[in-house]
């Protein structure tokens, strides 16, 4: 009995001997063009102790195994690696001739052997094995690593892992690593993400996919994360088995009031396929700071169309890859950059339009990268960016707009329903502010008309304003002649918030334009919470 614990101590001590983890860990048998004074070997100590190399052997087989290699003096660090190389190679620690078999019709091997013969590393690549070549268990071995292309190395998937499968542990390595780890070509793909907003912030929701045949860990894949080219952080990926999908959530927290564009990295050292590593999306946060402001869609003399952008923001805006969607899904895609306060006209030819507009700078002209020609009648417009957040839609009803005269937007801080919408009274305004512009009520009115007096023979448009102390659920404004006659209603008990606009083109209900004199504007509203009934009259002048 005390001999069989004996032995199995001695066995047990034997096992983790930090000399069995000596591994074969890289090798470059076949190198681009001539092979001679080109091929060098990469050994690995996967152990964490000092290992006496002196006297190991490197030995290549085709048919039998023969010595290439005897270590001098030499010991090798813990996690260290040390490479034999032929004459060419510079970054070699020791120089030899090597000309290892090349594989291409039957089983060719490596191995290495300690001083005292006892431990062995074998890498056998290539088949059949028609010499019957022994693993390292002394069998006829019967797997074999594949036999690589000229110009790759045969590198173990894992520094130093060994399950003396060799068909398991290496494989054809295109991107060489000699005295480095091996890259394995791990693939991590990114989904596209949403972006959700929750009680607590808003939300990054994606998935993450290890595409690979071998697991990663944890510690070595991480998302890095961009807002509005910031850096946000960076947020440490759970670990990935192979072929595996991971849904994936970081609460980004309370974005500020405006267009947000967050940028998410996908970093692993291993992973060299990087097309699907970035993926990009946008927040719209309220108003958005670009809009739509004048459309020419029936130009005059055979001149070009075009479409004016406004930058609403304080900040400026990159508009790469920014689209105008038509009814038709035609599209209008553009490229450029909008200065705060500022206009940037967008057109189907340069050229063209200098010729109509030669006072308007080039610095705010861009041609468009495609463009589909815009109805003279019904149209629908989508402005959006190139990560398909949209910025606005709108219609407008072209039938009525002159030729050479452009459709200009009456103020551009209010949403672009149709009555924010009129024929220009100059023709058009391109790069600068609209001919119908009509500003906003002062902060501390209640009820606020503006311009007033206006003419509706001149193209003029007013604003109606309201600002009540309580949130609304309905509100009537409607207007009438100094005889007690209905002539427009422009609300009729509609939901409202208690500040809020509307736009007058001095029409009647039936369309027609009112006769020059004044008018009465009655506005009621009930409060949402008490009912309390609001009414307020104001009186309003029609001019020529």
């Amino acid at each position: 009995m005390r001999r069989i614990l004996l032995f199995f101590y001695i066995f047990m001590m034997l096992a983790i001997l930090p000399g069995q983890e000596i591994k074969i860990n890289e090798v470059l048998y076949d190198s681009e063009g001539s092979d001679s004074g080109n091929e060098w070997i990469e050994i690995y100590n996967n152990s964490t102790e000092t290992v006496d190399l002196s006297g190991w052997k490197i030995l290549k087989a085709g048919t039998e195994f023969t010595e290439v290699f005897t270590f001098p003096e030499y010991s090798i660090d813990p996690l260290s690696f040390v490479i034999i190389g032929e004459e060419n190679i510079q970054f070699a620690d020791f120089t030899t001739d090597l000309a290892f078999q090349n594989g291409g019709s039957a089983t060719d091997g490596i191995r290495l052997i300690s001083v005292d013969g006892i431990y062995t590393d074998t890498v056998l690549y290539d088949s059949p094995n028609t010499n019957q070549l022994t693993d390292d268990n002394g069998n006829i071995a019967e797997f074999f690593a594949p036999d690589v292309s000229s110009g790759f190395s045969l590198a173990r998937i894992v520094d130093g892992m060994d399950t003396n499968d060799c068909n398991a542990d290496f494989f054809a390595c295109e991107y060489l690593t000699p005295g480095n780890s091996n890259l394995y070509p791990i693939d991590l793909a990114i989904s596209e993400a949403i972006i959700v907003e929750t009680l607590t912030g808003h939300q990054l929701l994606t998935a993450i996919q290890n595409l690979s045949s071998i697991d990663v860990d944890n510690s070595e894949a991480h998302l890095e994360i961009a807002v509005n080219s910031d850096f946000w952080g960076v947020i440490d990926l759970p670990f990935l088995p192979a072929g595996s999908i991971i849904d994936f959530e970081v609460n980004l927290g309370e974005f500020l009031e405006g267009y947000v564009i967050i940028q998410v990295n996908l970093n692993y050292i291993n992973d060299l396929e990087l097309n699907n590593n970035v993926v990009s999306m946008s927040v719209l946060n309220g108003f958005p700071p670009v809009v739509i402001n004048e459309i020419m869609f029936k130009p005059a003399n055979n001149a070009v169309e075009w479409l004016e952008i406004y930058n609403l923001s304080n900040c400026g805006c990159n508009v790469d890859n920014f689209r105008i969607i038509d009814a038709s899904n035609g599209e209008i895609i553009f490229q450029g950059f909008i200065d705060p306060g500022q206009y940037l006209v967008i057109t189907e030819d340069v050229e063209s339009f200098q010729n109509s507009y030669p006072d308007i700078p080039s610095s705010i002209i861009i041609e468009a990268d495609s463009w589909t020609p815009l109805n003279n009648g019904e149209e629908e417009l989508i402005l959006q960016d190139s990560l398909s957040t949209i910025f606005e839609s709108l219609c407008y009803q072209g039938g009525n707009i002159s030729t050479g005269y452009s459709l200009e937007r009456i103020n551009p801080n209010l949403p672009p329903e149709i009555d924010n919408w009129g024929e220009s009274i100059d023709g058009a305004t391109p790069g600068s502010r609209n001919s119908i512009f009509i500003d906003f009520m002062p902060v501390d009115a209640r009820l606020y008309i503006q311009p007033n007096p206006f003419s509706p023979y001149n193209g003029e448009h007013t604003i109606i304003s309201f600002d009540l102390p309580e949130t609304l659920s309905m509100v009537t404004l409607k207007i009438f002649d100094l005889k007690g006659r209905l002539i427009k209603t422009l609300a009729d008990q509609d939901m409202q918030t208690p500040i809020g606009e509307f736009i007058w083109d001095g029409k009647s209900n039936n369309g027609k334009r009112l006769t020059t004199g004044v008018y009465i504007i009655l506005m009621q509203a009930t409060g949402q919470e008490n009912e309390k009934v609001y009414e307020l009259t104001r009186t309003i002048v029609i001019a020529v």
